[in-house]
């Protein structure tokens, strides 16, 4: 009875450090299991791209300034073997052809050993415009700094990069203590169960009790086991935001392709056309507009003149002249 109160007073502790609170881990969000056991991952978001990182433990980065031309550098980053940093990069680059320029970053990120996992083409009016395009590439961390480098070379400008490293070694050893101590716990907790059910007048309540430990210690296990794949994951695979847009090519001052005389040949065809126009308007009116005024008009014309003819007739013949008596 003691041994069994010793394991589940431990179980609680265990639970409540395995818990951590509110269950985050550092910098990225907590990660749980699924009904089915699966660990459920959300996308990490305290990761700062937009400069050069410092990890969480307070030491900072090794980084080198390379040299690839004017105005311009590659970032490197020495990670220690020893350490668990989650690496990130960001790329906005032009190129007069965005379609080629696509089609080699998807060659580059499949040598280098990544994927694509999303990519969005924006759609064009003409088959002539190159269309803008946005991708997130995961590749091996190993792999960042020369998959950069050969995005870059493959461009026409760089407009901007950004590479951030977040450490994530002190959540890393944490989970794999937590882990091994949970593991540990669950092997005792077994144990105990096997011994209540040899004995013969065994307590169904201690065995219930021992059972919803060891599934209790079980769900923690896997939670932080799911914790862990994803640490790997993110460490392993580096993330590859890439904006590609079309060069802005300025208008020349004088075009080159100028051409006087199809410009005359131009403005003769529509002369001809208003010429024709104007023909056909006045066609139209002499046989089908014309006719129709006469007709409308005509009669109150007519009647409006034999009105007015009666009336100067009458006004000219004045009163009667009166009779002598």
């Amino acid at each position: 009875m003691r041994k069994l109160t010793v394991l589940m007073v431990l179980a609680v502790v265990l639970a409540a450090c395995a818990g951590g609170g509110d269950g985050s881990t550092g910098g990225l969000t907590s990660v749980g299991a699924g009904p089915t056991g699966a660990p459920v991952v959300d996308e990490y978001r305290d990761l700062d791209i937009g400069a050069i990182g410092v990890p969480e433990s307070g030491e900072q980065l090794d980084v080198n300034d390379v040299a690839s031309g004017p105005g311009s550098f590659d970032v490197v980053f020495d990670v220690p073997d020893d350490r668990k940093v989650i690496r990130r990069a960001s790329l906005q680059i032009e190129a007069a052809d965005t379609r080629k320029v696509f089609d080699e970053i998807l060659e580059m990120t499949e040598i280098a050993g990544g994927f694509v996992s999303n990519a969005k083409v924006f759609p064009v009016e003409g088959e002539d415009e190159q269309p803008q395009v946005t991708m997130t590439l995961r590749v091996p961390a190993d792999q960042l700094s020369a998959t950069l480098t050969a995005i870059k070379g493959a461009a026409d400008e760089v407009i901007s990069e950004t590479q951030g490293a977040q450490d994530v070694t002190e959540e890393y050893v944490d989970l794999n203590a937590q882990l091994t101590n949970l593991e540990a716990l669950e092997v005792e907790l077994r144990a105990l169960l096997e011994e209540v059910r040899k004995q013969p007048t065994a307590d169904p309540d201690k065995l219930l009790r021992v059972f919803s430990e060891i599934s209790m210690v079980r769900g923690q296990i896997e939670q932080i086991q799911g914790q862990l794949n994803y640490l790997e994951d993110v460490v392993a695979l580096a993330t590859v935001e890439v904006q590609l847009t079309p060069t802005v090519v300025p208008p020349p001052i004088v075009d080159d392709e100028w051409k006087p005389v199809e410009v005359a040949r131009e403005a003769l065809t529509q002369l001809v056309v208003s010429l024709q126009r104007f023909a056909e308007w006045g066609i139209s009116f002499v046989i089908l507009t014309l006719p129709m005024l006469l007709v409308v008009m005509g009669i109150p014309i007519t009647v409006g003149v034999f009105v007015y003819r009666r009336w100067r007739r009458k006004d000219r013949s004045g009163p009667p002249l009166p009779t002598e008596s």
